[in-house]
């Protein structure tokens, strides 16, 4: 008979049998899915026998023959022992598919790694434009992280980077007015404002339209240009003793002009004397008689600054009282040199050269410098109602001023004075050391600051040691000994980031010697509480920048060979053209491991940084580069 045998599967499929006393002679199975159908093929032949009419025919057996035996139906544990290898074939089927199935998602999850480590996460190259006009007189950097600001002196303009298209373009020049500050516009941008400054006036462009929404004119030769916390503080001058000093306030566009009266500037000539302790050989005879000012510089007798210090305006008015320079010793001593021991293959080349190099550069300069500890009176005149507050004190050795958040910091040689911002004195300190070289008045770029301030600390670095004060009681919670700081700047964790370097305490007192091996650069990650560094990088880069919860560093450098650029060093000569060397690094919050590295033979004009993006730029050309993360 012919039995048709729909599966719980729903697969139909049909063979013909002879049944055994009613019952399946063997086990069956869905073709589909493997499930055992021999019951359900039993109930179907039960039904068909049930409705088929029977014919029954007796025949009387033959004496000699006899009945034929009956089919044997298999035993039951024979039955149980077949399904039980159907089954097990089913799971080996299933275990099969699980195990390729895995593999295949092994292997995916793999190669999508692979690329993604190898070339998904690696900077490339997003967008690139040619800038028209003088190379010099862009400016360029990041609006938000799709889009990047382009400014000229005559126009401004803001591209998407995601759709590659300008949102907007401004222009800047109206009526014919060119810019005072020449080809270096100065930019502030804040929540819903562009404000660029020209010089001769600052405009404020709507961030979002790039339309003009004030343009505010800059009388007098231009001077300053000093974003605050809370305004724009713009200083020209009308003559010598005028100043006109404008406050911007960054949320309304109010401008408060005020015309100030500063001392005629003044400068007190030292004696054109070697210094005592400078020894009178030839070459610095020569050099004092080619250069007045090689030893004896001229002192500020009297100046005036202008500073934006969060709602204040502050005049720093300094007068000399008593002029003195110290000399100090700026080379090493001279001693016994490495060619006077027994030169062999073995000895350093660079050893011997150091040590010819600063001979020549001691018979020049007597391998002294001088340090200015003279008297000066310093006053603090803060701007809070229509007349200054002064506080008035005296300092040994250059004032220098630089505002905070909450409090502002008075430096002068190895002295900190910390002030309220109504000039009330919180508290002073001592220092180890004065403050490094890129913080003397003509090297000073007016941005840097030498400390970062919380809610309940001051961290302030000098050139050897970083110390943390409370505020406002200036009370030493830790300090820790690194000699080169040059900045500090919190993450959004807390975190405290300092950029310093591989030198040592000699390394200050002799700043001038010629080492062609040099201080290596290195990343602290500090614990701001207790002072604890929880991790090092030596040699990844000499800035780090933060960017969201990404980490950068960059270095810059001047390649050449050592020994030329030592010589041109020992000589004061302009230092040999040689190659140019830009790297950024990627790094690991975590532990400061690198996760890649950008390598350019160019150092760029301007750098900047946003989220998983970096921008370039090399006088006209712009470039942005992206990599991807998670």
């Amino acid at each position: 008979m012919t039995i048709k045998v729909q599966c719980l599967c729903g697969a139909k499929y049909s063979f013909d049998v002879e049944p055994v006393e009613g019952r399946m002679p063997f086990a069956v199975n869905c073709p589909v899915c493997q499930a055992d159908g021999t019951e359900l093929a039993n109930e179907l032949i039960a039904t068909q026998l049930a409705d088929k009419p029977r014919l029954h025919i007796h025949i009387a057996a033959s004496p000699q023959e006899e009945a034929p035996a009956p089919v044997a139906r298999p035993a039951a544990p024979a039955l149980r022992a077949i399904d039980r290898l159907a089954r097990e074939r089913r799971q080996h089927r299933v275990v099969g598919w699980i195990a390729a199935g895995v593999v295949l998602v092994v292997v995916t999850l793999l190669g999508a790694w692979g690329w993604y480590a190898f070339v998904g996460s690696k900077p490339r190259q997003e967008y690139s434009i040619k800038l028209p006009g003088a190379e010099a007189s862009w400016r360029a950097r990041f609006l938000d992280a799709q889009t990047i600001l382009l400014v000229s002196p005559s126009r401004a303009q803001a591209h998407n980077l995601a759709t590659d298209k300008d949102l907007w373009s401004t222009a800047l020049a109206g009526d014919g007015a060119e810019s005072a500050a020449g080809d270096s516009p100065e930019i502030w941008i804040d929540q819903g404002n562009i404000w660029i400054c020209l010089g001769t006036r600052v405009v404020r462009l709507d961030r979002a339209s790039g339309e003009v929404k004030q343009t505010i004119p800059v009388t007098g030769e231009f001077e300053s240009f000093t974003p605050g916390e809370a305004g724009l503080l713009v200083v020209s001058a009308k003559d010598q003793t005028t100043r006109e000093v404008l406050q911007i306030d960054r949320s309304s566009g109010e401008v408060a002009s005020q015309e100030i009266v500063v001392p005629r500037p003044e400068t007190h000539r030292m004696p054109n004397d070697l210094p005592p302790n400078a020894l009178p050989t030839a070459g610095a005879l020569l050099a004092q008689a080619t250069d007045e000012q090689k030893f004896n510089k001229p002192l500020d007798a009297m100046s005036s600054e202008f500073f934006s210090a969060g709602a204040n305006l502050v005049e720093l008015r300094v007068k000399l009282l008593e002029p003195k320079v110290a000399w100090v010793q700026s080379i090493k001593p001279g001693g016994a040199s490495h060619l006077d021991g027994n030169t062999t293959a073995s000895t350093s080349a660079g050893l011997v050269a150091e040590d010819l190099f600063n001979d020549i550069k001691r018979s020049q300069t007597g391998g002294v410098k001088g340090v200015d500890q003279s008297r000066y009176e310093v006053k603090l005149r803060r701007w809070l109602g229509p007349e200054p507050v002064e506080w008035t004190g005296e300092v040994t050795g250059v004032p220098m001023f630089f505002p905070l958040k909450t409090v502002d910091l008075l430096v002068a040689g190895q002295t900190l004075e910390v002030f309220d911002k109504q000039n009330n004195k919180l508290f002073e300190a001592k220092l180890t050391y004065a403050l490094g070289q890129q913080f003397d008045p003509e090297h000073w770029d007016r941005q840097s600051v030498p400390a970062v301030e919380t809610n309940s600390a001051l961290y302030f670095f000098d050139a050897g040691v970083l110390t943390a004060f409370s505020l406002p009681a200036g009370d030493v919670r830790w300090r820790l000994t690194s000699i080169g700081i040059s900045r500090l700047q919190f993450d959004g964790q807390g975190a405290l980031y300092v950029d310093t370097t591989t030198a040592n305490p000699e390394d200050v007192q002799y700043s001038e010697q010629i080492n062609l091996e040099g201080a290596a650069p290195v990343l602290l990650k500090v614990e701001p509480g207790g002072g604890k560094i929880l991790w090092q990088a030596v040699k990844r880069g000499q800035a780090c920048f933060l960017s969201g919860k990404y980490l950068y560093s960059e270095s810059q450098q001047q390649g050449g060979v050592a020994m030329a650029v030592g010589l041109a060093e020992a000589l004061n000569a302009p230092r040999p053209e040689g190659p140019a060397y830009l790297h950024i690094y990627r790094l690991e919050p975590a532990d400061g491991k690198v996760l890649w590295d950008f390598y350019r033979e160019e150092i760029p004009d301007e750098l900047s940084f946003s989220q998983n993006r970096f921008l370039l730029r090399f006088g006209a050309t712009v470039e942005v580069w992206k990599f991807l993360s998670f």
